[in-house]
């Protein structure tokens, strides 16, 4: 027996089209939401580092943080990443920077995730300027306190394969 369509029964299915197709929209705009509130963690880390604030920029690392820095060949914890910055600055340079470059971002509900480039530029003492570019991964979680970061890899682009391998 075929079904007849009434006018009553064509509205009550446009509705409940139209119902099902808000939530979409209120789901697009919770993850916008969320991807927004950690581009902010993001640019905020990275702007406590370009002023030097290294106690907030510490205070985003999570104490449990996995850290592949560029030019140390093992994994660091937080500590040892912290004895590496004061390496650094503790008279061997002058200043540096870390600057990022397009980077993407995404968020799957309290992971998220920051992939780009950045650019490594200090000045040793007694030297001229040195720039090292590079790929890096960042892994952030949102805990009660906020987004920290759990995991920072970084790596130089002469560490990459630039052509096809022979074969």
């Amino acid at each position: 027996m075929a079904e007849t369509i009434t006018r009553r029964s064509a509205l009550i299915a446009s509705g409940a089209g139209a119902a099902a197709a808000g939530s979409a929209p209120q789901l697009a705009m919770a993850e916008t939401s969320a991807t927004a509130e950690f581009e902010d963690a993001f640019r905020t880390f990275v702007q406590t580092l370009a002023t030097g604030d290294l106690d907030a920029f510490y205070a985003t690392i999570h104490k449990d943080a996995v850290i592949i820095d560029e030019d140390i060949p093992f994994r660091l914890t937080k500590t040892g990443f912290q004895d590496h910055i004061a390496f650094h600055i503790g008279g061997i340079w002058e200043g540096f920077t870390w600057q990022d470059r397009n980077p993407s971002f995404r968020v799957f509900g309290d992971t998220g995730l920051v992939a780009s480039f950045a650019t490594f530029r200090g000045k040793p003492v007694d030297s001229g300027y040195r720039q090292r570019h590079m790929a890096f991964t960042q892994g952030w979680h949102k805990f009660d306190e906020g987004w920290r970061l759990v995991s920072w890899h970084q790596s130089p682009f002469d560490g990459h394969i630039l052509e096809a391998s022979p074969g």
